[in-house]
Order: structure tokens, then C-alpha cells, then sequence
């Protein structure tokens, strides 16, 4: 288990964002990464792959520019396991934020008490997913080939390799081409399970079997038995790939 969970807080009113992180900061086991006083400035945080994906997201809705929802709608992929913990004075917008699966509802002015019980629920929830291991991510994207779409869910993908302006998309069942370039592929898929490791490739970090010097090895696993990919990992991609994978097998 994890010693301490990492928090973000999304808050536009700069006295309620400070008091939210007085409050945080009298219970143990959390580690505040950063603050954000608009849903712009947290986005781009999350996006950029460089900076720490938090454990915890306090989340408020009303903001100048783009509300929390439409953060939630543009960055979930970004931190698939974040737990979110909505903070509002608005009692309305209650059944719209549980459709986005979150751990609790606050209402403005905040409780102490009840602002440890979303706590604890977000954090059970954590602590739950520690022990069964990382679910495949949920979700899928739709690929245009030879005229028609195709939905692909982002846990059949094996990874995307790019040539010229096509990329194929390898997955559990089949492979697909589409005309599109790698680059605009990485915007399409979760962060958290798929990484970019060359200028050719996009792999889908759940099924990393090994990897060793300038190869990564994926392994698929089915009835039939098992088939093995050999990708070559770039030498600008290497470092934060091997980062990334040490985390995963880590936990």
C-alpha cells in the first residue's frame, strides 16, 4: 500500500482553495502535488506526461472559462485512477457529477467531517484497486478504414505503428490501418495505459512482457497460445519508458 496519496485541487476563489489545502494538510497520508485556479491550468498539468499523475482530484464546477465537467470530458485520460471529489456550492449539478463515477460530493462551506469521509471512500477505493491490480482501461476510439469506422477498445489495442501518413492499429483480434499519423494517435488514447516509446510507436503499457536494451517484447496471451511483438524502443523514448514500466511492476 501506498505510504502517501497524492491530491490536486481545482478552485477558482483563491481563499476557499487555501482553505481546502489547510484542511487537507491536517491528515496524514496526503501529499498535495499542486493547485490550479482554472480548468485550463489543470488541464495542461495533466496532459503533459512529465509531471505526477495524483491519486486524489478535488474538483470545483462553477469556474471562469471551462467548468469541472469539461475538464473531467477533456483530461480523464489522463488519470484514469484519480479518484475525483467534487467541491461546489451548488446542490444541483449532484446527479450529473455521480454519472462521471465519483467519490464524493461537497458542498460549499466545506466539512470537516464530511470531507473525511470522501476521503476515506476515495481512498478505500485505491487501496482496493492496489490489491486486485490495475484494471484494463476502459474505453475506445473510432478508426476510419478503407471508408467505415470501427470502434476499438483501448484494451484490445496492442499498440500503433506509424509509416508515413498511415498507422496501424494492432490489436488482440486483428489489425486495422487508417490514414493518420502517430502523433495525432497519442492525443486519441489514454495516457495512463498507452505511451509513445519511438517515433514509429504507441504501445499499450498493459501488455509489456519485457524488454531489454533498445527492444520492448509484448507479449499477447490467448487460447490459441502466445504471440510476441518486438518493438524498438527510440533512444529519446528509452529513459521515461523504463521509468514508467518500473512503476508499473512496482506496484
Amino acid at each position: 500500500m501506498k505510504h502517501k496519496y497524492t491530491y490536486i485541487v481545482i478552485e477558482d476563489v483563491e481563499l476557499q482553495r487555501e482553505n481546502l489545502i489547510e484542511l487537507l494538510n491536517t491528515r496524514l497520508g496526503l501529499a498535495l502535488i499542486d493547485s490550479f485556479e482554472n480548468a485550463e491550468d489543470a488541464y495542461n498539468f495533466l496532459a503533459n506526461e512529465d509531471n505526477p499523475r495524483p491519486d486524489l482530484i478535488f474538483l470545483d464546477i462553477e469556474m471562469p472559462g471551462a467548468s469541472g465537467f469539461n475538464l473531467l470530458d477533456a483530461a480523464r485520460r489522463f488519470c484514469l485512477s484519480a479518484k475525483v471529489i467534487i467541491t461546489t456550492a451548488f446542490a444541483e449539478y449532484a446527479i450529473k457529477g455521480y454519472e462521471y463515477n465519483i467519490s464524493g460530493y461537497l458542498l460549499k462551506p466545506i466539512e470537516h467531517e464530511k470531507l473525511n469521509l470522501a476521503i476515506d471512500k476515495a481512498i478505500g477505493s485505491l487501496q482496493h484497486s492496489e490489491i486486485e491490480g490495475p484494471a484494463p482501461v476502459k474505453g475506445h476510439i473510432l478508426i476510419k478504414e478503407k471508408g467505415k469506422w470501427v470502434k476499438v477498445n483501448y484494451d484490445e489495442i496492442l499498440y500503433c505503428e506509424g509509416a508515413n501518413v498511415d498507422v496501424k492499429v494492432v490489436t488482440v483480434n486483428s489489425s486495422y490501418l487508417t490514414r493518420d499519423r502517430v502523433k495525432n494517435m497519442v492525443e486519441l488514447l489514454p495516457t495512463e495505459a498507452f505511451m509513445r516509446i519511438h517515433d514509429s510507436f504507441i504501445i499499450n503499457l498493459d501488455y509489456v512482457k519485457s524488454f531489454a536494451g533498445n527492444y520492448t517484447f509484448v507479449e499477447l496471451t490467448h487460447q490459441a497460445g502466445a504471440e510476441l511483438h518486438r518493438l524498438r524502443i527510440g533512444p529519446k523514448y528509452r529513459d521515461a519508458f523504463r521509468e514508467r514500466m518500473k512503476e508499473r511492476w512496482e506496484e
